[in-house]
């Protein structure tokens, strides 16, 4: 081939190149005509500096600085600046049992089942089966509660998944402060000196200092119930004065305990459509409307006004000084805990509430997904005007939370140059920090981390 054909071919190919990255990206035909027009420009141009370039050191030498730029340009112009994430090891090639199940975090460490983590780095600090690779059966451990001296978890033999022993343990080195033969259970709540958890034999009430049982009930108890079923926690006991107890053939009807003692401070609370506990209070739904009543004696305290009519009989989310239940038109009510006067609440102008995203959410905290009227995504804060923009997608493809520790991870697909759509997700605390974007398809998060397909994030 003479060189002028040579110079017209290199020119026709950087014109090729240089149209189907344009078209690529204004008519979102996807990267592979973007890639391919990238390197019709890359073949272009080299065959053009063979024209100038004589020497072969040379002209390879620009030909392959060619292709690093534009290659390089092409790649960072759809995927952009790689992620810098720290990440915890992968030890044997999964976390799985590191996350999986109840998990809570005090201060710099991470407990799940019998074992603590530093959060930062992923180190273990300690476990209950010693070093090395966890037993068979350790995914079955469950965190019961973590409290300011001990992290207790029910612990199966190894004969026998559904019976083992409930054991305390010192936070700081794991070392048994005590152990109590026990079925296996789940916790139902926490106060004082009296950790309650529940299984199918019944709940019993634990002394946190030594093991002994306090109290026990054959009915099986929760801290909240709901359409008639007792409802548990997702994580750790939780801190409340009060548990409910019902049992086969109670109906929709439960009894209101004290934790420290197993006294019965109210009979017969009705479950039918939804009860809870929010701080001193029993926030219950009665038909189309909400009864707060004391945890002292069953008293109400409060109810919603008759002409409001309630979205949602069951969907009561917080568990601050406020509380929040949908209005039905895509906006909330807020409710004083204290008094139970209500107001409205929207979000600021120019978002508004695609789908109810609160429900699970029971920290002080609460968070709804918004969009704008001219595309983004946002969180919104119940209550408040307060809006955090979530960077990329114009949608959420699915809001998790964990509702032990308030933490939520929103999940959609972000649209690069040429139309192609990557899944990301982000990570927000309960007082509203984001952070990410992280890559993967599957991603939830706990106290503090982040698991994003099989890598486990510290988000602090």
């Amino acid at each position: 081939m003479d060189m002028r054909r040579v110079a017209v071919v290199g020119a026709g190919l950087v014109i090729v190149g240089a149209v189907g990255i344009t078209a690529a990206v204004l008519a979102d035909l996807g990267r592979w005509p973007y890639y391919g027009g990238a390197v019709a420009l890359v073949i272009g141009v080299a065959l053009l500096l063979s024209r100038v370039l004589r020497h072969r050191a040379a002209l390879g030498g620009a030909c392959l600085a060619v292709a690093v730029v534009v290659g390089g340009g092409a790649w960072l112009g759809l995927n952009g600046l790689p992620e810098q994430h720290s990440a915890w090891p992968q030890e044997g090639g999964s976390v799985d049992y590191r996350v999986a199940g109840d998990a809570a975090r005090q201060g710099d460490l991470w407990f799940t089942g019998a074992a603590a983590y530093e959060i930062s780095t992923g180190e273990v600090r300690w476990t209950g089966w010693g070093t090395g690779a966890p037993p068979s059966g350790a995914e079955d451990i469950r965190l019961i509660a973590v409290t300011p001296t001990m992290v207790v978890s029910f612990e199966p033999s190894t004969q026998d998944r559904y019976s083992g022993q409930l054991v305390a343990r010192a936070p700081a080195d794991g070392s048994t402060l005590w152990s109590v033969p026990s079925p296996i259970v789940r916790g139902s709540a926490v106060d004082g000196d009296a950790l309650v958890v529940t299984s199918s034999e019944g709940t019993t009430a634990h002394g946190l200092s030594t093991g002994e049982t306090v109290w026990t009930s054959p009915d099986g108890s929760a801290a909240s119930c709901e359409l008639g079923e007792l409802r548990h926690s997702y994580g750790p006991s939780p801190s409340q004065s009060v548990v409910l107890l019902s049992g086969e053939g109670r109906g929709a009807r439960a009894d209101v305990v004290r934790v420290s003692d197993g006294k019965v401070l109210v009979e017969d609370l009705s479950c039918l459509l939804s009860a809870r506990v929010v701080g001193d209070v029993i926030v219950q739904a009665d038909d189309s409307r909400l009864v707060a009543r004391s945890t002292e004696d069953g008293t109400a305290v409060w109810w919603t006004p008759e002409h409001i009519t309630l979205g949602s009989h069951y969907n009561v989310s917080g568990n601050g000084s406020t509380i929040f239940t949908p209005d039905g038109s895509k906006d909330y009510f807020a409710i004083d805990v204290a008094t139970g006067d209500v107001s409205e609440t929207s979000p600021p102008r120019g978002w508004r509430v695609a789908r109810d995203e609160t429900r699970r959410q029971v920290g002080e905290h609460v968070w709804q997904p918004v969009v704008r009227e001219q595309g983004g995504l946002g969180m919104w804060e119940l209550g408040t005007d307060r809006v955090v923009p979530v960077p990329g997608p114009r949608i959420h493809r699915s809001l998790e939370s964990d509702p032990t520790s308030g933490w939520l991870v929103v999940s959609g697909h972000v649209e690069d140059p040429v139309g192609d759509d990557h899944p990301q997700a982000w990570a927000l605390s309960p007082e509203g920090d984001l952070h990410g974007p992280f890559t993967g398809r599957s991603a939830y998060a706990e106290d503090g981390v982040i698991m994003v397909d099989s890598t486990v994030h510290p988000l602090e």
